[in-house]
């Protein structure tokens, strides 16, 4: 027997409190003995993990395409660029089944784990330099001097952006982030930043051009290029989305991965020290942060197809749900001492980057530029310190950490 309409819950992500500490909110949440009904976000919270991985799963009964939902065309995003709304319509959550099946297929071998490997000495490289460039000073904000650095530097090299355009690259990049996030700015910053997205997606597409007549081995980009099956192949546009994607979805996650894994490792120094004597914890370091203080707020988008029944109540066709993966990934139920931080931890359970045919493509990239990061701090700062607790600003998907002021080397 479902209910059709419990009560909603209050619930508030843009507080101070919840970017600092979200987890007694999402307890609470978890503890309803039904499904909880968001008014203010007019969605359902998904906070279990067994409800979290059903739909994850359910791709024939929800769908990540905005475009079904019974509010999209009141809520329409009323300040974006032509040109962005339409590498929109291209990208993977737009796209039908049939097209994102195949597009995810195309682009999945230049994005392996052995094809993201090769990638290892570039990504070494640019994290040597930028820690070059910070290990004279004493005091550093991980955030803003290196976690921010790191990921567009990673996309340039991997797309090989011609020498003398890494400005205009980077300028790009800081608009595409902010124009793809509803929110963060507003009509008038939207036009300023108009010249930059016409001029990136122009190099962009002067840079594929180049590869096509100028194909490297073992370059991603070369890569989606050539990738065919069945004389099928990319667009161009669906090319263009995809590198749009790169940009977007591995910047914000890259920073604050990095970002969160060094505030919870200095914050336990017996971890640290662990990761000191055995380098490849570094890789555990990062899933237990993932798991344990997920920097999601919002949780991932689905969309009903259909009339569900789930946790209790009844989803209707065209309603929103929220899959709240900073509550699933410490769903007692699920995890053992879920509240314990465990760098030991080993479970196959974890659904950080999401699951099934929206698992992210390139989750990969994330942990190997995490991963590498976070392994050269510890090797090159030993004995780092945090100087106190990380500040957050605002953000309507993610508890933005804004600023992390360590010292390197305590005297």
């Amino acid at each position: 027997m479902t209910r059709e309409a419990p009560p909603a819950v209050k619930f508030d992500p843009s507080t101070a409190e919840f970017d600092v500490n979200p987890y007694p909110m999402l307890e609470r949440l978890r503890a309803q003995p039904a499904l909880p009904y968001w008014e203010e976000g007019r969605g359902w919270l998904l906070c279990r993990y067994e409800d979290a991985i059903a739909v994850l799963r359910d791709n024939k009964r929800f769908t990540a395409n905005r475009s079904v939902w019974e509010f999209d065309a009141e809520l329409g995003l009323t300040h974006q660029i032509p040109e962005l709304a339409e590498l929109s319509q291209y990208g993977l959550f737009a796209l039908a089944d049939a097209d994102h099946a195949r597009v995810r297929k195309l682009v999945s071998p230049a994005l392996t784990p052995r094809a993201i490997e090769r990638l290892r000495p570039e990504i070494q490289a640019i994290v040597d330099e930028i820690l070059d460039g910070v290990e004279a000073k004493g005091t550093v904000n991980v955030v803003a001097e290196i976690a921010d650095l790191i990921p567009a530097r990673v996309i340039g090299s991997m797309l090989k952006i011609p020498k003398g355009r890494e400005v205009q690259f980077q300028r790009f990049t800081d608009a595409m982030i902010k124009n793809f996030v509803p929110g963060l700015v507003c009509a008038r910053e939207v036009e300023a930043m108009r010249p930059d997205i016409a001029g990136g997606l122009e190099l962009i597409r002067e840079t594929v051009e180049d590869r096509r007549r100028h194909p490297q081995e073992e370059d991603i980009l070369t890569t989606l290029i050539r990738t065919e099956e069945r004389g099928d192949s990319l667009n161009a546009q669906e090319l263009l989305s995809l590198v749009a994607a790169l940009i977007v979805g591995g910047f914000e996650t890259t920073v604050h991965l990095i970002s969160f894994t060094v505030y919870n490792l200095l914050q336990r120094p017996e971890v640290l020290a662990q990761v000191k004597a055995e380098p490849e914890l570094s890789r555990n370091v990062i899933e237990e942060v993932l798991r344990f203080d997920n920097f999601g707020k919002m949780g991932l988008a689905r969309y009903a197809l259909e009339d569900v029944e789930l946790g209790g109540v009844t989803i209707k066709k065209g309603q929103l749900v929220l899959v709240m993966l900073n509550s699933a990934l410490r769903d007692e139920g699920t995890f053992s001492s879920a509240d314990v931080f465990d760098v030991r931890r080993h479970t196959n359970a974890s659904i950080a980057f999401g699951h099934g045919v929206h698992y992210c493509i390139g989750a990969n990239l994330a942990r190997l530029e995490v991963q590498l990061a976070v392994s050269t701090l510890v090797r090159r700062f030993p004995r780092m310190q945090l100087l106190g607790p990380p500040s957050f600003g605002p953000h309507p998907v993610l508890r933005k950490m804004e600023s992390l002021e360590v010292q390197l080397r305590p005297q």
